[in-house]
């Protein structure tokens, strides 16, 4: 992957959890690249998690979304429209497996403006267990 090539790109991304009728939304702001290789989309950019660094890199093709994160986090999950999929999550307390059933993927780009948005939508389960609803945007 070649980040050389990345457009610099401001991302906002917005996490909501719906689990009942409790709700909790995680939002941040960073700095990003966004680039394309053949007909995928990279997003690559960091996060803070308990004052600890990720590395975060999307990859973007059709109805699926492959997240990649290293560092106090790690993760690598497919979110496939209309599919279930599995994966594990880590941290330096624990690893558990993950399963999401991916509802909805959407990304669209606006050339002229030179915005993106990415949404997608998905039910959880943490070492078997509902964790809830989740919906993400990424702009």
């Amino acid at each position: 992957m070649e980040k050389t090539n990345g457009t610099p790109i401001r991302i906002k991304q917005v996490t909501e959890i719906r689990d009942g009728s409790r709700k909790e939304t995680v939002a941040f702001e960073t700095n990003g690249l966004y680039y394309i290789k053949g007909d995928t989309v990279y997003l690559l950019f960091e996060e803070l998690y308990e004052g600890q660094t990720v590395k975060n890199v999307l990859k973007i093709h059709g109805e699926e979304v492959v997240v990649l994160r290293s560092g106090a986090v790690q993760m690598r999950h497919t979110f496939r429209k209309r599919e279930e999929t599995v994966g594990t999550y880590e941290t330096s307390a624990a690893r558990w497996s993950l399963k999401t059933k991916t509802d909805e993927v959407r990304y669209k780009y606006n050339e002229k403006a030179k915005k993106g948005q990415l949404f997608f939508a998905y039910i959880l389960h943490l070492a078997e267990h509902y964790v809830g609803r989740h919906t993400v945007t990424i702009i």
